[in-house]
């Protein structure tokens, strides 16, 4: 399958990476010109169980790409999402099928209001990567993918798609509720990216502390307020089941999130896709949300101290 990866970082890279190894016509799209040219250079170092390889994917900007594609990864930044949409209008033909792994809550409605008329697919998954440097990332743990079709989709053509998936090894599966998946993604990413960037750690460390189980619980506890009130089926215990998950080493735990990285390295972050988006629904359904408005607050006030100007 032709395969184009919208937004080639830490997530975009590894999963340009297993596509490529499958035997799948990968190429790797992005804005940052020295990740880029490293690729194209060097090739994409990629370091995986304490071993590095350099694997020949093409990498280019939006504008340098003109080829049909069969299916397009959008993994962009969600602040970046409809940017990177416009961008690469020109590869959206009516035979490209569009899938968006991109975290946070309101990719869907900003996608159709961008890209109304696209074969879409929205979906969340549990892959975990690192960039460590322009060309070059850390695979760690394990993970899969949830995604559904929401637009114009085929089941021949969502088969087709999942197959491509798993036979790179990458455990996706179809599902009846993309939408439960996406909060219960975000809200997991309201815990671990917040804490973890706040409190400079690893996944896994949280669990060093009991006052991140006790803040992990008023986060989640309003999560499902709003999810609530937004007919979301998301519950205290389908959240927390899925975070203690990823608190194991073989699973999330032992690497640092991608909010994480970007703070690292001067990127904003995502932070009003998560849990400002729950403080944002909350104060317009008059529900109180002070643990992730305090949160979000937090995370623009480290975003302003780190990021590069």
């Amino acid at each position: 399958m032709k395969i184009a990866i919208a937004g080639s970082g830490a997530m975009g890279s590894r999963f340009g990476y297993m596509l490529h190894q499958a035997g799948n016509q990968v190429t790797l799209i992005d804005l940052w010109p020295e990740h880029i040219s490293t690729i194209n250079t060097k090739g994409l170092s990629v370091e995986s169980a304490g071993e590095q390889k350099f694997v020949r994917i093409p990498a280019a900007f939006p504008e340098d790409v003109h080829a049909d594609f069969d299916l397009i990864l959008l993994f962009t930044k969600a602040m970046q999402l409809s940017d990177m949409l416009k961008k690469i209008a020109h590869l959206l033909t009516e035979n490209t099928a569009v899938l968006c792994l991109s975290n946070g809550i309101g990719n869907l409605e900003n996608i159709q209001k961008v890209a109304p008329d696209i074969d879409l697919l929205v979906g969340t998954t549990l892959w975990t990567s690192e960039l460590v440097g322009p060309g070059s990332v850390i695979l760690n743990g394990s993970g899969y993918i949830e995604f559904q079709a929401i637009e114009n989709v085929s089941h021949e053509t969502v088969n087709k798609i999942n197959d491509v998936l798993n036979a790179a090894g990458l455990n996706a599966r179809p599902s009846n509720n993309v939408l439960l998946s996406i909060w219960k993604k975000a809200c997991l990413n309201g815990v671990l990216n917040t804490l973890c960037t706040i409190l400079d750690c690893k996944i896994m460390e949280l669990n060093k502390s009991q006052y991140t189980s006790v803040l992990t619980k008023r986060i989640v506890a309003e999560f499902e307020a709003v999810a609530k009130a937004k007919d979301i089926p998301l519950t205290a215990e389908l959240a927390l089941k899925t975070i203690d998950a990823s608190l194991a080493p073989d699973q999330a735990g032992d690497h640092y999130p991608s909010m994480h990285q970007d703070i690292a390295s001067g990127r904003r972050t995502e932070i009003d896709y998560l849990n400002g988006a729950i403080a944002r629904m909350g104060k317009e359904l008059n529900i109180p949300t002070p643990t992730n408005t305090l949160i979000t607050e937090l995370i623009h006030a480290r975003e302003d101290i780190a990021v590069k100007n």
